[in-house]
């Protein structure tokens, strides 16, 4: 399973989130949040995928988290 991992300007605002997109047309959101992902929104992904990004989003929360930091300097004001 290929995903893509990306941060949009608009949730600089908000608490740290995480969205996952696949190529065809999967998408979910997950709030980043005491260090661990914790699903917001899902279209598509199933419980198999599901579990495999919380588990990629769980080894890699902190290198997220600071990503999103980095990331929303210049939005948050």
């Amino acid at each position: 399973m290929g995903c893509r991992l990306y941060f949009v300007s608009y949730d600089c605002k908000e608490p740290p989130p995480i969205h996952v997109g696949d190529d065809v047309r999967k998408i979910c959101k997950y709030w980043l949040k005491n260090g661990k992902g914790i699903l917001a929104d899902n279209s598509g992904f199933s419980k198999r995928d599901l579990t495999r990004i919380e588990n990629a989003v769980f080894e890699n929360y902190k290198l997220l988290l600071n990503t999103f930091n980095e990331f929303c300097k210049g939005y948050k004001k």
